[in-house]
């Protein structure tokens, strides 16, 4: 999902990106516990997407500590309701914007990629380079910043998400 405020005589611009999900997998030996998620899995997505944006010519992004609180905070609620979305109805923070706003957030522009059922980051940038949507978003170099959450459900299955700002 990709959101943009941009001031047009009738209103303000808002486009759209499915999400992607793959297949579950069995949890390989040596990952993370159910639900627990090492920050290095968050680092490691972080890197693999600033590599993607220098094979396009495209300026790295910069950690945000803020961004990564909204990511984490979709995670965790796709976890809780078992469903792969960017609104979540019945969730305390249903709208990309209202995670942006519970965590103080300031945007210009901000955009969302969300995958679950990926083995490692690797595997889980692989899906999103592989879609136009989620390509796009993380090439996107009117995006600065960038906030990664990755949460696992009661089958160890992980359930990631980027989101991806520029701020006001």
């Amino acid at each position: 999902m990709i959101c943009e405020r941009r001031r047009t005589p009738l209103a303000w611009v808002l486009v759209l990106v499915s999400a992607c999900a793959s297949p579950a997998s069995p949890t390989p030996a040596g990952a993370e516990v159910p639900g627990t998620v090492s920050s290095d899995v968050g680092a490691a997505i972080v890197q693999l997407t600033n590599a993607e944006r220098s094979s396009g010519g495209v300026a790295p992004l910069r950690a945000s500590g803020r961004l990564n609180q909204a990511a984490q905070i979709q995670a965790d609620q796709m976890v809780q309701l078992g469903r792969l979305d960017h609104v979540l109805s019945g969730a305390k923070y249903p709208r990309p914007e209202d995670r942006l706003a519970a965590v103080g957030y300031q945007w210009r522009a901000y955009a969302e990629n969300i995958a679950m059922g990926q083995t490692s980051p690797a595997a889980v940038m692989d899906s999103w380079m592989h879609s136009s949507g989620h390509r796009a978003n993380i090439l996107n170099a009117n995006l600065t910043e960038i906030g990664v959450g990755v949460a696992r459900d009661s089958a160890g299955r992980p359930y990631y998400v980027q989101v991806f700002g520029t701020p006001r």
